[in-house]
């Protein structure tokens, strides 16, 4: 008699994030065995999808509390997390984005996803911006540093239009190795003479 594999046994021996894909080739399901099975977790609240057509989830049976980050890294592997999250996590700011904002290379596939608003850029934004970017831990996505999400901010939208004002800013958190920081961005994008605080009388030039 053939045994019977319950839900939380097979998602059990899943990872955290997964591809659906990865269910045919795991249980030697048919793709459309796999979309029904992934359909009836859905419903059971056992997967969570990333959204759109990423075709990826999140194994709520492994992990309650869903690491969207992996995921979106899984779905969308050139991700860099910009904007105003980044300056939240830094503790320069108080205000928190309705989603995170994501750039995505878009010589590779994008998906319109739930949990991050995605914006394709061509590859030479990564080239130019790269010196700002690190990667957290090993399982998430880069992320730019905040001196360089800011400059990236203020020349993509200017104050205001970004989602941030001057006063909207921490300035005591930001150090001089931010400011240092700063300066290389303004090199790199073109920015020489742009002010990092417009309050201040300081320029790029002065934050070397």
């Amino acid at each position: 008699m053939k045994k019977t594999i319950s839900a939380y046994e097979r998602l059990a021996s899943l990872p955290a994030v997964f591809r659906g894909a990865e269910l045919t080739v795991r249980f030697q399901w048919p793709s459309k065995t796999a979309s029904h099975y992934l359909y009836l977790w859905k419903r059971r609240n056992l997967v969570a999808g990333l959204g759109g057509h990423s075709d990826v989830f999140a194994n709520l049976v492994v992990a309650r509390e869903p690491d969207w980050e992996a995921a979106l890294r899984l779905a969308m592997p050139s991700a860099v997390l910009v904007g105003v999250e980044i300056l939240r996590r830094a503790g320069w700011t108080t205000q928190i984005p309705f989603r995170p904002e994501a750039v995505v290379n878009s010589a590779e596939p994008t998906y319109q996803i739930n949990h991050f608003d995605v914006k394709p850029r061509p590859p030479g934004w990564f080239k130019l911006l790269a010196p700002g970017m690190t990667r957290p831990n090993a399982r998430g996505v880069a992320v730019l540093s905040p001196s360089w999400a800011l400059a990236e901010m203020i020349r993509s939208e200017g104050w205001g239009a970004c989602g941030l004002a001057p006063d909207d800013i921490y300035w005591d958190e930001v150090t001089e190795s931010d400011r240092a920081e700063w300066a290389a961005a303004c090199e790199a994008l073109g920015m020489d003479g742009v002010t990092m605080n417009p309050d201040e009388e300081f320029d790029c030039g002065r934050c070397r």
